[in-house]
């Protein structure tokens, strides 16, 4: 795979999930300016002796691992993505305090936008992860002798989704598309997003 392109995080809030039927979204953020994508798919085995032999296997997917390194995340792509609340209601002039609790973070769904350069006809590949649930890994550094980036890593569980009525579990659903436009409209609509 010859990957020169990696761009436009989109993330939405997971509204209703009812087997059968795709899942409805809030409306959707474009988060940062998205660095690095990284999925690995955890999987049952499963395995079935007879006859003193191994005659079957499952090793389906049963999860995965969503980890994505962005520029930034705002205020309100935190409050979107981790359990974080306003703590006060500020009359005008005031500051604003916010407060990460300890609940469970929300359900969202995530999607982005990559090109493979060795496909010549339709190289821009668009992903969705129905259901994710993130959290945040923070590092923070003082200012050395040089300039040193720091940007959040934001790591999150990829559930099952049973979209269509055939009842099967979906975790990411992907499309291919000739131009980048049309791969971002795709990610955009998934996401209900609107730039």
């Amino acid at each position: 795979m010859a990957q020169v392109t990696l761009k436009h995080l989109i993330v939405a809030p997971l509204l209703t999930e009812v087997e059968g039927s795709a899942p409805t979204y809030g409306t959707g953020r474009k988060v940062g300016h998205l660095m690095q994508a990284n999925i690995s798919w955890n999987r049952g085995d499963v395995k079935l002796y007879g006859d003193d032999k191994l005659v079957d296997r499952d090793n389906s997917i049963t999860s995965g691992t969503l980890s994505i390194q962005s520029t930034y995340l705002d205020r309100n792509d935190r409050l979107m993505l981790l359990d974080m609340k306003a703590a006060n209601t500020p009359a005008s002039g005031e500051t604003q305090e916010y407060e990460l609790g300890g609940d469970a973070s929300p359900y969202v769904g995530a999607g982005y936008v990559w090109k493979d350069n060795l496909i010549s006809d339709k190289p821009y590949i668009a992903y969705w992860y129905p259901k994710v649930q993130f959290g945040l890994n923070e590092d923070m550094n003082t200012k050395g002798e040089s300039i040193e980036y720091g940007t959040p890593t934001i790591e999150g569980e990829v559930f099952a989704v049973v979209p269509t009525a055939d009842m099967k579990n979906r975790f990411r659903l992907e499309a291919d598309f000739a131009t980048e436009a049309a791969a971002i409209a795709w990610v955009d609509a998934k996401g209900n997003y609107s730039p």
